[in-house]
């Protein structure tokens, strides 16, 4: 859910809507947090503060969801999305019928069932004592949280893959600590050798530190000006992007068109929060959904 407008998004959100609004703006109205802003001028009114604490919460939330570079991400407006399983396309030769290709596949439905929560409460003295910078410091963690534990649910997907299911059909050598670049490249074979199209390496920092201190890592690198993601590099000549996060339990190679998807039915929304006694605060939720669709376009490595 975008925050500029965040009266818009949630009046045109089906799940929420007008009389969430105006539910959020009644609660806003007497939480000492959203008081504050007003109070202080920071706001003019309640609509307002509201889309500001959600603007923090989504500012933060954006660089540290790691996990969003490592699968396919598609909003969604339904609470159930069907997939195939292979996207790839048929062709045939000649001037005959189209081929019949509904018994080859496979479809695979994905609920938005996963509804990932955070919050953060003070005392209502802590509130009115704290400055504004120090509140919005805070309710950071709220984002980072939810993009926390989101990458963690995506990371343990991929490691629930069956080894004999993925690219290969086996797990590649991976060096603890120490990958070589012909271990980076066996990755990228397995899953070319699938006919899939590996785009994303994901490692956790003992092998990426490896990565960064090998000289054909180092010469296949070029950064633009806008890789502004923290643990991500978008952009080398192995025509990959590599991603690093302690969260990530084994080396990934994946085509992530084809291997997985996650679909957001609600993004990261905010509400006033109240927890007697004398608590107040921000709670931020997400519903999401996810699921493996083909594993073959997965490689996994030893480490």
């Amino acid at each position: 859910m975008q925050p500029f407008n965040f009266k818009e998004s949630v009046v045109k959100d089906p799940e929420l809507g007008e009389g969430y609004w105006n539910e959020l703006m009644g609660k806003a109205q007497v939480n000492p947090l959203y008081k504050k802003l007003l109070k202080e001028g920071l706001y003019a009114d309640v609509a307002g503060a509201l889309g500001s604490v959600q603007s923090v919460v989504w500012d933060a939330l954006l660089p540290a969801s790691i996990g969003r570079e490592m699968i396919k991400v598609m909003p969604t407006k339904n609470a159930i999305e069907r997939f195939p399983k292979d996207l790839r396309g048929y062709a045939w030769e000649g001037e005959g019928p189209a081929m019949d290709i509904a018994g080859r596949v496979e479809m695979q439905d994905i609920k938005a069932n996963i509804e990932l929560k955070s919050k953060k409460t003070w005392t209502e003295s802590f509130i009115e004592d704290a400055s504004w910078n120090v509140l919005q410091w805070q309710i950071e963690s709220i984002g980072k949280a939810i993009a926390r534990l989101e990458t963690e649910k995506i990371d343990a997907m991929y490691e629930a893959v069956a080894t004999a299911d993925l690219a290969g059909g086996a797990e590649v050598t991976v060096t603890d600590g120490a990958p070589t670049w012909a271990q980076v490249t066996a990755l990228i074979k397995q899953v070319q050798k699938a006919d899939a199209y590996p785009n994303v390496i994901a490692m956790n920092p003992d092998e990426f530190g490896g990565l960064l201190a090998l000289d054909q890592f180092i010469s296949g690198l070029y950064l633009e000006h806008n890789n502004v993601k923290p643990g991500v590099i978008y952009h080398t000549t192995l025509d990959v992007t590599f991603v690093c996060s302690s969260l990530v339990v084994s080396t990934l190679c994946m085509d992530i068109n084809a291997a997985a998807a996650m679909i957001v039915r609600r993004d990261a929304t905010t509400k006033p929060y109240e927890e007697a006694p004398d608590k107040y605060g921000v709670f931020g939720s997400e519903r999401i959904g996810m699921g493996v669709l083909r594993t073959k376009a997965i490689a996994r490595g030893t480490n």
